[in-house]
């Protein structure tokens, strides 16, 4: 009786498997797209790829993770608790870079280079978004680079059946790419054979000359950078490359936000609140009787604009101010007024004083027109400090609160002079970041030794 109703229970579990087969070959017994997850689609269009790339170069590439760190480093920021405070010490981890690593590399590098590769598939080819992804993609590497040295390119982005441990390129090659990037992005935004208009774009709205502009200004950055390898050189590339770059402030290399994508460092304070402006920025803004204090710095609860000095875990002193953290406040991937301070400091150095003179002015005028909205030109004639190398810098420093060209510019040329932070975990203020815990975990092999006090290659 037990093998007859085992024999019964065999034939009944051979129809139903018959029956499964037959039904889901005919389409009839599961839903085909049951297991397709709405959020995490197979394929997306160029249109909706682009501005999620470009909202991340925003929010990472100059939030948080990446310029919270490298301002405070700078006594723009003062970190005055929890993580904030061990950073202005000098304490930072490969723990605290793996968002900002995994998040340039996923969010930003690898979902460009999906988006160059699918503008040049047959039947959807765009030389325009070429164009841009390239413009962007250099972009995001020149900051990675200039804030980690060595980094995987060449070797990565084959995707989970490729490499998966990508080795590191040198920066010198990293740099060679950069300048690869930028020249090839200028002919295809200029291509006259685009099958597809760019739409989807919250930086510049498909403006293709205002691509090319950004294009020529990244050049004469990371020209720039390049002046304690290069010499004069340097300086002579930087401003051959400014010629086709920004005009006005109108040409500035902003990522939007606004009250439902709100602005990160205004998110930082608002979830933790832990950095306050630095002294060595707020006194040297009073000092001068700065249009751009009142943008820059938020008057504290006596009403007053007061910086807290590196190290002294002072939250009493003034917040991160509009102009930084205001809620719908854009980031600054490249502006107007960095360029001419390119072009004051690289006439300047080639001994080209009259044409110094008028970049350093211009430099200066657009960045207080772009943070207080109006003409100070009688500022200008009565405070702007007579031109220098120093005063130059030191007016570039204060243009660039909230970005990174700070830091890469003292690294570059030791100014403005800034001083070890007491308690400081280490022998001077760091000159690099860290490589991100998880390359240590899953590509160890590849990553390079060094510490964060270790110079960058350009950093001679």
């Amino acid at each position: 009786m037990k093998n007859k109703m085992n024999k019964i229970k065999g034939l009944a579990l051979a129809l139903f498997a018959m029956l499964i087969s037959l039904t889901s070959c005919e389409g009839e017994w599961i839903d085909s797209e049951l297991n397709i997850d709405p959020d995490a689609p197979s394929d997306v269009p160029m249109n909706l790829l682009l501005p999620g790339i470009q909202q991340s170069m925003g929010y990472n590439l100059m939030g948080n993770n990446s310029v919270r760190t490298n301002n405070i480093w700078m006594q723009i920021f003062d970190g005055v608790s929890r993580q904030s405070f061990t950073e202005a010490r000098y304490q930072l981890t490969p723990a605290d870079v793996n968002n900002l690593w995994i998040n340039t590399y996923t969010e930003m590098m690898m979902n460009t280079t999906i988006l160059v590769q699918k503008s040049r598939m047959e039947g959807s080819e765009s030389p325009h978004y070429t164009g841009i992804g390239q413009v962007m993609q250099a972009t995001t590497l020149g900051i990675t680079t200039d804030l980690f040295g060595d980094v995987p390119f060449s070797d990565a982005f084959e995707g989970s059946r490729g490499n998966l441990t990508p080795v590191y390129d040198e920066q010198q090659k990293v740099y060679d790419t950069i300048f690869t990037l930028l020249d090839n992005a200028v002919p295809n935004l200029n291509s006259s054979e685009n099958t597809f208009a760019v739409s989807g774009d919250v930086i510049y709205g498909g403006n293709l000359a205002k691509w090319e502009k950004a294009a020529n200004s990244i050049k004469a950055r990371h020209y720039l950078q390049l002046s304690n390898v290069l010499g004069n050189e340097a300086y002579t590339k930087a401003l051959a490359a400014a010629q086709d770059g920004f005009e006005s402030n109108a040409d500035d290399y902003l990522v939007p936000f606004e009250d439902s994508n709100r602005n990160p460092i205004f998110q930082f304070m608002e979830q933790r609140g832990d950095i306050r402006m630095g002294a060595t920025l707020v006194d040297l803004l009073v000092s001068n009787d700065d249009p751009r204090l009142e943008f820059y710095v938020e008057a504290n609860g006596d009403g007053e604009f007061v910086g807290s000095e590196i190290g002294s875990q002072n939250e009493s002193a003034s917040a991160p101010g509009p102009a930084i953290a205001g809620t719908d406040q854009a980031v600054k991937l490249m502006t107007y007024s960095e360029l001419k301070f390119i072009e004051a400091e690289a006439h300047f150095r080639l001994g080209q004083t009259t044409e110094a003179q008028a970049a350093y002015e211009a430099a200066v005028a657009a960045s207080l027109l772009r943070v207080t909205g109006e003409d100070q030109s009688d500022w200008i004639a009565s405070n702007l400090p007579g031109m220098t190398l120093e005063s130059i810098l030191t007016q570039k420093y204060i243009d660039g609160v909230g970005t990174n060209q700070p830091y890469a510019d003292w690294r570059r040329t030791g100014l403005p002079s800034l001083e070890l932070a007491p308690g400081a975990v280490t022998s001077s203020i760091p000159t690099r970041f860290p490589y991100a815990q998880n390359e240590l975990d899953y590509n160890r092999a590849n990553v390079p030794t060094v510490t964060i006090t270790d110079k960058v290659w350009w950093d001679q």
